[in-house]
């Protein structure tokens, strides 16, 4: 009987019916937030070094994993490496035309934040020249790879700062984000960073 009395008190209360109705509101914002921006996965920050090597440093984009040694980081998705100037390797073995990094003309692009990475751009697999990615970039790499996880192709962006006296190796990897649904993302784009405020 008292906790039946109880609830009826706190039901009868406005003030009571107020709370919760901004409860329930506050629980449909955070669902509708979680759902609209989930399609975005980030690594990021991160720091993996890339050093001035022949194997370089061997990345899977969906797991996480990296290693100098391609087998040590299975279904890797990219490799940057070099003993002079910086490449960028992407790795497709399920549908090698599908893979490759965003270029602008026959240089490897280094973006700005912002800048659209998707089905528009122009990728590559091999290497090219790299004269954007010399010493002191701090820069994003659009890339386009298979999702082992999805079975579908996906468009990204790989933070780089590039470091050395002329070649930019070593480098250092400081993020990543790709839309795990297919779509276009833009440089830089966190879940964070697409979330819009208002305030009523």
């Amino acid at each position: 009987m008292n906790i039946r009395n109880n609830l009826s008190r706190i039901t009868k209360k406005p003030a009571s019916r107020a709370a919760l109705q901004a409860l329930v509101a506050v629980a449909a914002i955070t669902a509708t937030s979680t759902s609209a921006f989930a399609a975005v996965v980030c690594n990021n920050p991160v720091s993996i070094p890339v050093p001035q090597t022949v194997a370089g440093i061997y990345l899977n984009l969906v797991t996480g994993i990296f290693n100098s040694s391609p087998a040590s980081a299975p279904g890797w998705d990219f490799n940057p490496w070099g003993t002079g100037s910086i490449f960028f390797y992407e790795n497709n073995a399920a549908s090698p035309m599908d893979g490759g990094v965003v270029t602008s003309g026959t240089t490897y692009a280094a973006l700005a934040s912002g800048s659209p990475i998707g089905a528009g751009s122009t990728y590559t697999r091999t290497g090219t020249a790299t004269t954007n990615w010399g010493a002191g970039v701090d820069a994003y790499l659009g890339i386009r790879f298979l999702n082992e996880g999805t079975a579908a192709i996906n468009y990204g962006w790989i933070h780089i700062m590039t470091t050395g006296p002329t070649t930019g190796l070593p480098a250092t990897i400081l993020g990543y984000c790709y839309d795990n649904t297919g779509a276009d993302i833009m440089a830089g784009t966190t879940p964070v960073s697409l979330k819009n405020f208002s305030v009523d």
